[in-house]
């Protein structure tokens, strides 16, 4: 959420912050909070190859991610992600909330605003991918083409770093 100066509700002046954050009306009286807007976002891994995602839109347009993206007011974040895969790549994947390695807060764009990125290990289970929304590409890497991709977020990359790695663990048997 943009930093805001008058009340969303009654849209008299707020008073400066409330000391925990907050900003108070004038008016009404209600605190106004600058909250990290959810993301959900994934990992998903096959045949020791990661799918990352290169961004079509702004911010970072041109820069890879992990497919995914806001929640909706009230959205769980398993239902978002689900929701965010079909609409950009057109498949679907299976997460549960043990799947869940990451929350990450951090800048979003020029105008200062806060996301809080949660990231899950997902599995494909139906379709291929094809970009779409704001998805412009796509590609598979494996744990070699990771340094090399310019990300959006580091704390992409590491979610994919921590993907293969972890089915490469699993490929051989757990050790």
């Amino acid at each position: 959420m943009k930093p805001f100066d008058f009340c969303p509700a009654c849209a008299a002046a707020l008073d400066p912050s409330s000391g925990d954050g907050g900003r108070i009306c004038s008016s009404c009286r209600r605190t106004w909070y600058r909250n990290s807007a959810p993301t959900a976002g994934c990992a998903i891994v096959r045949d020791g190859k990661a799918l990352v995602t290169q961004r079509g839109v702004e911010p970072e347009k041109g820069r890879y991610d992990i497919p995914g993206g806001f929640l909706g007011a009230g959205e769980e974040p398993i239902a978002g992600l689900k929701r965010e895969l079909r609409e950009e790549l057109g498949i679907e994947v299976e997460a549960t909330v043990e799947d869940c390695v990451s929350m990450v807060p951090h800048p979003y764009g020029p105008e200062g605003d806060y996301v809080l990125a949660i990231g899950f290990l997902a599995r494909l289970v139906a379709g291929e991918p094809e970009a779409a929304d704001d998805v412009a590409a796509y590609r598979w890497v494996d744990l070699d083409d990771l340094a090399d991709l310019d990300f959006a977020w580091p704390h992409d990359r590491e979610l994919v770093r921590k993907a293969l790695l972890r089915a490469k663990e699993e490929a051989d048997g757990g050790t």
